[in-house]
């Protein structure tokens, strides 16, 4: 068998691996309310996190997350997934119950990312994996909004949230990162791998970061993790 021949066998008969597309936002420094202080610290953390397994990462941070940025930045990169893929939002910012709110969020919600913006772009993706991470205050709140939104009938879906819908969410002066998104980013380095198998799963990094951030926190703050996937549903591979 020549080169080019073994070449075509290989490509027929072995499967194409999966990719993963990333879209991390982080926004500390608000146009017209509050600002943060670990936000963008926040998205580029776990932007470096997913470069060790993927080139297709997009970061967006300060005044270039608008809500148009945010949602463009979504349609093009989780457009590109095919099926078996996987697509990742990351959101570090202020929530509010109906959603995110980006650099431009304005008075009476103008400019909000609502969660029914997310799922829309979901819907559109072919990737069978669809995650978002959100470490924002009341980020619980997709919950309730996810039972109206038709957004993921076929697809695997991990809705990690940093809070329960009326929590805030803690960022502590002694660190580098949010109270969550430390958590985090070291459960899917591997701190949550407890049966080091190098696959975190979805049971590893909840009950991982539930227990780091209900202690870290005084109990202040619960994470909540829902979505259409079982227990063995893997944030990352390591093998």
């Amino acid at each position: 068998m020549n080169k080019a021949i073994l070449i075509l066998f290989l490509l027929c008969v072995l499967p194409l691996r999966a990719e993963t597309y990333v879209v991390a936002v982080g926004i500390a420094n608000y146009q017209s309310i509050s600002d943060l202080r670990l936000a963008e610290n926040d998205a580029k953390v776990m932007a470096k996190m997913y470069r060790t397994r993927t080139k297709n990462v997009i970061t967006i941070t300060g005044r270039y997350a608008t809500r148009a940025n945010i949602l463009k930045a979504m349609t093009d990169q989780f457009g590109r997934a095919k099926r078996g893929d996987m697509v990742v939002l990351f959101f570090s910012g202020h929530g509010y119950e109906k959603g995110f709110c980006p650099y431009d969020m304005g008075a009476g919600d103008r400019n909000a990312l609502t969660y029914n913006d997310i799922y829309a772009v979901f819907r559109k993706s072919k990737a069978t994996g669809k995650i978002v991470i959100a470490d924002a205050c009341m980020s619980g709140g997709l919950r309730k909004e996810s039972h109206t939104a038709n957004h993921t009938n076929s697809s695997d879906v991990v809705m990690f949230l940093s809070s329960r819908t009326k929590e805030f969410s803690l960022e502590t002066p002694s660190m580098k990162n949010g109270l969550f998104t430390t958590y985090v980013e070291r459960g899917l380095r591997g701190g949550a791998d407890s049966n080091k198998d190098r696959l975190v799963t979805a049971k590893e990094i909840f009950v991982f970061v539930s227990d780091g951030v209900k202690k870290s926190s005084k109990n202040r703050q619960h994470p909540v993790m829902w979505g259409n996937f079982d227990d063995n549903f893997v944030m990352v591979d390591w093998r």
